[in-house]
């Protein structure tokens, strides 16, 4: 904070120094009006982010996704991602591929050239690939290595591609930044000099990087599309989240990825500010402990999931950012079901489950109770857990619990720091749990579902189940794969191990000064960065 009031001073010290000569000043990047021109627009000629103090601007050694994020508009991908999630053009226009899943042969596109005028070629991507087999194991992109043992250059403008195994999801590992084989072979080092001068083929090029300072981009005029419209952007090195929250509510940054939550706030801070909501791989779900008895029931189950209302939650506990889902794929994926049962909020309904099941209030004390084979009487109780820090987890599991309470359980919350959660949940200490995932990006559930999975915590296990996630897995080819999750889903939604609530949405935040045509995705919050446009600001 001292620092920052230091850097406002000097300017303002710069401020009155240039007005005392007569001279219209300059701050930042805005030509600021003098009594001689004032209600002109100010110009703004600079966009500016942030990232961290990258140790390296080689995208396939660097290991910050801050920084990732920033040499997206610097490098093109070999295949991109759509907002659908599936693969889109790139540097790969076009690609076939083989019946055994194991083979992708990829032409590239031909119009493409380097920064430095060379040609993009199938030899640069082979090269690309094995800079990341070479890379640290914390580095962003190693994962592909987890899914493809080789790319070969097959001519000029061919690109073979063996995958480990024929896994539906492989496609999704071909999403990383290709860099020219001439320009960067031998650079071992992370912070050499050219490793530190980035080189790509995408819309934009280093103008300058000042050691701890800034980043400095301009239009590449090598670039294959259309020609950006910001000049110049300035990506200033911050140290972490909280520095770039309080630039960007002073106007010092355009941009800023905030959570829903948080995102009404910080455009309050910054007037004129916009919200870019995309979607997220954050999944949050209702489990159930499939270790008990009670809820191996599936008509208990299914009443439970008619007594949750999504419209309610999405309104007030995801504030409207948040898509709603009735399967753990998200809903914005090309391969969501969405003729899966909804389970649309109706407490009669769950009501009529849990009688039909032999669940009554026989004694009149508000309770619902059932008489055991052994002839005992056992009272509906439900315990549900939850972790403190999590906001709207805990008002799912509060609303939750009055639902079932109206129906006749009788309910505690078991709100738990994470810690402790993260240990009951695993070891089934719950009987419902208010949960979320980080999903992997190659829609991969087996790790949930099946039985004996690393993440199955609540125990589920199904013989057709797992079936139905390894022919998901192992599908090949658009339509079988389509096909494949369609009846995983369907029989997911059927089977009920989870009751599915919604992918939570982030939002890119924007200043007044940005507009054009702005598409976050989670693969990229900048992507389109090109067709961006820098807005003039009535000066005050």
């Amino acid at each position: 904070m001292k620092k920052g009031i230091c850097i406002w001073v000097a300017i303002a010290v710069c401020f009155c120094s240039a007005c005392s000569k007569g001279e219209e000043p300059i701050v930042g990047d805005f030509h600021v009006t003098t009594k001689q021109n004032q209600g002109v627009e100010k110009e703004k000629t600079v966009l500016t982010l942030s990232m961290r103090v990258p140790e390296t601007l080689n995208p396939l050694l660097n290991r910050d996704e801050t920084v990732d994020m920033a040499l997206k508009a610097v490098y093109m991908p070999f295949l991109g991602i759509a907002k659908n999630g599936k693969s889109a053009e790139a540097i790969g226009k076009s690609w076939v591929l083989s019946e055994d899943g194991m083979t992708l042969t990829v032409q590239l596109a031909e119009n493409l050239v380097w920064q430095d005028g060379t040609p993009v070629t199938a030899n640069d991507v082979a090269f690309s690939f094995r800079t990341i087999l070479g890379a640290a194991e914390d580095s962003v992109y190693k994962r592909v290595t987890d899914y493809v043992s080789s790319c070969t250059a097959v001519g000029g403008n061919t690109v073979n591609v063996t995958f480990k195994s024929p896994f539906s999801g492989n496609f999704a590992a071909l999403n990383f930044p290709v860099i020219s084989a001439g320009y960067y072979y031998g650079q071992k080092e992370p912070n050499s000099d050219v490793n530190m001068s980035p080189m790509g083929c995408g819309p934009y090029r280093m103008e300058s990087y000042t050691m701890a300072s800034s980043l400095v981009l301009v239009p590449n005029e090598q670039y294959a599309g259309a020609k950006p419209s910001v000049p110049k952007i300035q990506i200033r090195i911050t140290s972490g989240a909280d520095t770039d929250i309080y630039s960007f509510s002073q106007g010092i940054l355009d941009a800023l990825v905030a959570n829903a939550t948080d995102a009404g706030k910080y455009m309050t801070q910054n007037i004129g500010a916009e919200a870019h909501a995309f979607s997220s791989d954050l999944y949050d779900f209702i489990g159930f402990n499939f270790r008990s008895s009670l809820f191996q029931d599936k008509n208990l189950r299914q009443a439970t999931a008619y007594l949750v209302s999504k419209d309610y939650i999405r309104e007030s506990v995801y504030l409207q950012y948040a898509n709603m889902t009735n399967t753990p794929i998200n809903p914005t994926s090309w391969l969501y079901e969405e003729n899966v049962a909804p389970y649309n909020y109706d407490p009669d309904i769950a009501a009529t489950l849990v009688k039909n099941v032999g669940w009554t209030d026989k004694d009149g004390d508000g309770i619902l109770e059932k008489e055991t084979e052994n002839g005992n009487v056992e009272k509906l109780q439900i315990q549900i857990l939850v972790n403190a820090e999590n906001t709207a987890r805990k008002q799912i599991a509060s609303k939750l619990a009055e639902e079932l309470n109206k129906l006749g359980a009788l309910v505690t919350i078991d709100v738990q720091p994470y810690e402790t959660y993260s240990e009951k949940f695993q070891r089934g200490d719950f009987d419902l749990v208010v949960g979320g995932w980080k999903m992997p990006y190659t829609a991969d559930l087996r790790m949930f579902f099946q039985t004996g999975g690393a993440y199955n915590y609540i125990g589920y296990s199904n013989e057709t189940v797992d079936e139905l996630l390894e022919k998901a897995c192992t599908a090949v080819g658009e339509g079988r794969t389509l096909l494949a999750y369609s009846d995983l889903q369907k029989k997911l939604a059927e089977e009920l191990p989870y009751i599915s609530i919604a992918y939570k949405q982030n939002v890119l935040l924007t200043s007044g000064s940005v507009g054009g045509e702005i598409t976050p995705l989670q693969s990229n919050v900048y992507q389109g960065i090109e067709n961006w446009i820098l807005q003039n600001k009535k000066s005050s």
